[in-house]
């Protein structure tokens, strides 16, 4: 039998594509495989943060909202943890990896100096607060809170010297202390208490919606879209409070909601919404508050269809008040439609405790 060079070409084409595809999965998984070794020269809980980071984020930085993911040099990236208090500094060079910890060591995160819509430059002191956003939650090598350059800068050298160098770049892994959170609370107390008092609520919640949503990152963004330390979307809970509290329709802009004060000004006033509009009915303030925290993370409607099949408000509130508040509680936690919402309740309800005092 003759077979022509047609034909081989033809037999070509046919065992091309499956060898191609063969060969493109092959290099996916050595390119999966090398990302997952580079990983092993950082300690766990530093890989886990940068395995999350590699698969949650976009073209404009972080969507996990308790992480912060700064630009410099084109060779240099900084990533923060509010939550864990980690903060992850790599760059190609010596030089720009300690002029990077440098500057987020006197920092100020704030939309006043950092470009709230990018967040992609780190503005040095602050003229009016003197000191660093990490005042006091970072201590260098001595034990020493850092707030001139020269102490920043024996601190960054004192780093380097056994930074580890991982596909041709070096990383730096700062530490905040143990009790960061508490001292980056602090910093929103006052907002929080003259928000609270505005929308007669509780500040201790409005603490812990604030320290579950974002830890603390007034930066903070998620894949949905929201914004800031409440974790505000524009065109639900920012439009609702323009429109039924402010009493105008109005969509609040990003660098609006960046701002801390606005952020927690909309996130209590969306919260009043949520009482005296929303969950009106429900008799008891305890059980009104649960509703409240589930409702701020999965929405009113998932509450009632989480009770009634049909979804019915009327019913659903019915057999709120049927209930016992530590039934209901259980309820929410174990029967609500949404897992996610399930482990909100938990989670804001074991953090409101801490902040009894305000």
């Amino acid at each position: 039998m003759v077979v022509t060079s047609k034909q081989i070409g033809s037999h070509f084409s046919v065992i091309k594509g499956p060898l191609f595809l063969i060969s493109a999965l092959l290099m996916a998984l050595l390119l999966v495989a090398a990302q997952a070794s580079d990983f092993d020269a950082y300690p766990d809980d530093v890989a886990i943060l940068l395995n999350e980071y590699q698969h949650d984020s976009d073209s404009q930085g972080s969507t996990i909202p308790s992480v912060l993911a700064l630009q410099g040099h084109s060779d240099t990236e900084t990533i923060v943890d509010f939550d864990s208090g980690i903060i992850v500094v790599t760059s190609a060079s010596i030089d720009q990896l300690e002029k990077s910890i440098i500057e987020v060591l006197l920092t100020q995160i704030d939309p006043s100096v950092i470009d709230a819509a990018t967040a992609h430059d780190f503005g040095l002191v602050n003229a009016d607060t003197k000191r660093p956003f990490f005042f006091k939650q970072i201590l260098d090598h001595t034990g020493q809170a850092i707030e001139f350059e020269w102490r920043a800068r024996r601190f960054a050298l004192y780093l380097i010297k056994n930074s580890p160098r991982v596909r041709g770049k070096r990383s730096v892994t700062i530490r905040m202390i143990s009790d960061h959170k508490a001292m980056a609370s602090d910093k929103y107390q006052r907002y929080v208490q003259a928000a609270s008092f505005t929308n007669d609520l509780s500040p201790a919640l409005v603490m812990a919606i604030i320290e579950t949503e974002s830890a603390f990152n007034p930066m903070a963004r998620s894949r949905s879209n929201a914004l800031g330390l409440m974790q505000i979307k524009p065109d639900t809970a920012g439009r609702d409070y323009f429109t039924l509290i402010k009493g105008y329709a109005h969509t609040p802009t990003s660098s609006y909601l960046y701002n801390p004060k606005n952020n927690i000004e909309v996130g209590a006033g969306y919260l009043r919404i949520l009482a005296e509009r929303y969950l009106v009915g429900i008799a008891h303030p305890k059980k009104l508050e649960y509703a409240i925290i589930a409702s701020y993370n999965g929405g009113s409607g998932n509450l009632w269809q989480s009770l009634n099949s049909k979804g019915s408000k009327k019913k659903a509130i019915a057999r709120i008040n049927k209930m016992s508040v530590k039934e209901f509680y259980w309820f929410l936690t174990h029967r609500h439609r949404r897992k996610e919402t399930r482990n909100y309740l938990k989670r804001v309800t074991s953090k409101i405790e801490k902040y009894r005092y305000l």
